[in-house]
């Protein structure tokens, strides 16, 4: 309990301080995490029986955060790149290994750790970019602590109540009662949100702010079940010890993994 309060002290304030500034400091933060994120994902896969070729996917999964900070956040031919050059290098080298089993096992945990890690938290950077970009990822980060607290508390206390399945395949804890306080509270906080900070920056109906809060719940729980999936499958209670009794980098980001490129995108087309 102590590990964790002393990781929330320090953490909260320094993740609230590089969602706000972003640029360069939100390039580190990013490339910190991707790096970590891989390190654990490729770590439990290896648990799990598989062989991902990691040290290519450090490389690509680098890559894709750095060009576009550095270079052009609108070529997206440059973005591509890494992940094109990298399904050349993975299957090149099993043709020069001559080996056959396992082939597309090996190359695609390889992928899915780059695009799952890599490809989604670079959205932060791109999220950054867009008018109250700093504002927006910060609003994102509290509603995702919203939906995980109170599907929490709202679980822990009529969970399984109302309705007995749940998800016991994938996290024998969550339950759809809980699943629906995250969303009702999440919907709360964003109205909450926009009518005291206007988050949104323009005149907009409350009808379309409770849509993003319901979508933003949804999302970041599909999120959080996505990783204990994986978890699930590659026989692991954690995808890592970095921060103590939090559990490893994946498990404080996973809904964040999923939440920030649906708001981007919603962002960018509304």
């Amino acid at each position: 309990m102590v590990n964790r309060i002393l990781v929330a002290l320090i953490g909260i304030p320094l993740l609230i301080t590089v969602l706000l500034k972003g640029s360069f400091l939100l390039l580190l933060f990013v490339n910190f995490v991707v790096l970590v994120g891989l390190f654990e994902f490729y770590k439990m896969a290896e648990i799990g029986g598989k062989k991902p070729d990691v040290n290519l996917g450090y490389i690509a999964g680098l890559a894709i955060p750095n060009i576009i900070y550095f270079v052009n956040v609108d070529n997206s031919t440059l973005v591509l790149m890494p992940i094109a050059l990298l399904i050349i290098a993975l299957i090149g080298k099993k043709v020069l290994q001559n080996k056959v089993e396992n082939s597309s096992r090996d190359i695609g945990i390889t992928l899915l750790g780059v695009i799952y890690v890599s490809g989604l938290f670079t959205h932060l950077l791109l999220m950054n970019y867009l008018p109250n970009g700093g504002k927006w990822l910060l609003t994102i980060q509290i509603l995702v602590w919203v939906c995980d607290s109170f599907a929490y508390f709202v679980g822990m206390g009529i969970g399984r109540k109302i309705f007995k399945q749940g998800f016991s395949s994938i996290s024998p804890k969550k339950s759809i009662e809980g699943s629906i306080g995250g969303i009702v509270f999440t919907m709360g906080a964003i109205y909450l949100i926009n009518k005291y900070f206007s988050i949104f920056g323009t005149d907009i109906s409350t009808v379309i702010v409770l849509l993003f809060g319901l979508l933003i719940s949804i999302v970041a729980q599909i999120g959080d079940l996505g990783e204990s999936m994986f978890k699930r499958e590659f026989k692991v209670k954690d995808s890592g010890k970095l921060l103590g009794e939090h559990g490893g980098i994946l498990d404080r980001f996973d809904s964040m993994l999923f939440v920030v490129p649906v708001v981007y995108y919603l962002l960018k087309f509304i």
